[in-house]
C-alpha cells in the first residue's frame, strides 16, 4: 500500500493547483507582493514554539535532563524528517532518540522520552483546541458548519488520546513484541520491549511534575504558533485580534493532525486554511496565500533541521552499548 501516499501527495499538489486557478492567480499574486521585503519576519514566530516544544520533550526525559539547546537542534532535525519523508509523521521520532544517543543518553530513554513527548503533544494539543472552540464560540465569527467539524476532530482525538494512554498503560512496547512474536521476529527484543513498558508507566507513577511540565510548555508552543498567523495577517493587510489568530490556529492544526496520512497534509492544509478564513470572512485569497507563506516556513525550518542532522553526523560517538 506505500503506492497510495505518493498518489495523495499528487492529489494534493494538483489541489492546489487548483485552489490557485480558481482563486486567480493574479489575486493570489497581489496578496504575496504585499510581504514585500518583511517575509523572512514570519519565519521568527517559529522559533518560541521550537523552544517550548524542546522545553516539552526535555522535561519527558525519565533520567538526567538533557541541555535544551542541544534538544531544540535534535528535534529539529527529526521534524524535518517527519515532514519530507513519508512515514506519516513518525520516521523522524526513533532518530531524535538515536541521536541522543551521541549525547551520551540511553536509547532506552530516549525512547520513553519520545512516548511520553508525544503523549503530552497531543493531549496539549486537544486542549488548544478546546480554547479554540470556546472561543469561536464566544466570538460567533464562523461559519457552524466550521464549528460542527472542529467539535467532531475533537472528539474524534479524545478518543484517539484516550485509546493511546490506555495502550500504554497496558502494555504499549509489549504488544509490539507480541506481534513481533508472531511474525518470528521478536525474540531478542521481546525483553528490552518489555524494560521499555516498565520505565514508561514508572515515569507516569513518579515524575507527575515532569510531566504537567512537559503537558504546560507544549501548549505554550500551541499557543506560540498564533504568532505566526497574527503577525502574517497584519503584513498582509488583513489584521484580526491575537484571539482570532488563536482560533485560527487551532482549526488549521485540528485539520493537519486528522489528515497526517497524507504527506505533509498537502493540499488539505491550503484548502483548510481558504475555508477558515472564508468562514471568519477574511477571503480566499489571503487564506491560500497565507497557506503557502506557511509551506514556505516550514520548508525553511526542515532545511536548518537537515543541517543540524549532517553537521551532528560523526561529531561525536555513540553511548556504549547504545544505539537503535
Amino acid at each position: 500500500m506505500t503506492w497510495l501516499r505518493p498518489i495523495a501527495a499528487l492529489a494534493g499538489l494538483a489541489a492546489i493547483a487548483w485552489l490557485i486557478w480558481e482563486i486567480g492567480p493574479h489575486a493570489l499574486w497581489a496578496q504575496l507582493r504585499a510581504l514585500s521585503w518583511r517575509w523572512p519576519l514570519l519565519l521568527l514566530p517559529h522559533t518560541s514554539v521550537a523552544v517550548f516544544d524542546a522545553a516539552g520533550w526535555r522535561y519527558a526525559f525519565p533520567g538526567r535532563l538533557p541541555p535544551l539547546p542541544l534538544l531544540v537542534a535534535v528535534r529539529l532535525a527529526g521534524e524535518a524528517v517527519n515532514v519530507t519523508t513519508p512515514t506519516a509523521t513518525l520516521g523522524g521520532e526513533p532518530l531524535k532518540a538515536w541521536l541522543m544517543t551521541r549525547a551520551r543518553v540511553p536509547f532506552e530513554d530516549g525512547l520513553v522520552s519520545i512516548v511520553i513527548a508525544k503523549t503530552a503533544l497531543v493531549v496539549s494539543h486537544l486542549a488548544f483546541l478546546g480554547v479554540g472552540l470556546a472561543v469561536a464560540f464566544w466570538q460567533a465569527p464562523a461559519a457552524s458548519a466550521l464549528l460542527t467539524v472542529m467539535v467532531a476532530l475533537m472528539a474524534v482525538g479524545v478518543v484517539a488520546v484516550g485509546g493511546f494512554v490506555w495502550a500504554q498503560q497496558r502494555g504499549l512496547f509489549g504488544a509490539s513484541s507480541r506481534v513481533l512474536g508472531w511474525l518470528g521476529l521478536g525474540a531478542g527484543a521481546a525483553g528490552h520491549l518489555l524494560r521499555l513498558d516498565d520505565h514508561v508507566q514508572a515515569y507516569y507513577r513518579g515524575q507527575r511534575g515532569r510531566l504537567g511540565l512537559s503537558l504546560l510548555f507544549h501548549f505554550l508552543g500551541w499557543v506560540a504558533g498564533s504568532l505566526e498567523v497574527w503577525l502574517a495577517l497584519a503584513v498582509l493587510g488583513a489584521p484580526v485580534s491575537f484571539a482570532t489568530a488563536v482560533v485560527i490556529e487551532a482549526f488549521a492544526s485540528a485539520i493537519r493532525s486528522a489528515t497526517f496520512l497524507i504527506p505533509s497534509s498537502l493540499g488539505v492544509q491550503e484548502g483548510g486554511f481558504v475555508g477558515i478564513f472564508v468562514g471568519f470572512g477574511l477571503g480566499a485569497e489571503i487564506g491560500l496565500a497565507f497557506g503557502l507563506i506557511r509551506r514556505v516556513r516550514e520548508a525553511v525550518w526542515a532545511a536548518l533541521g537537515y543541517g543540524f542532522l549532517v553537521a551532528w553526523r560523526g561529531a561525536r560517538g555513540a553511548a556504549p552499548g547504545a544505539g537503535p
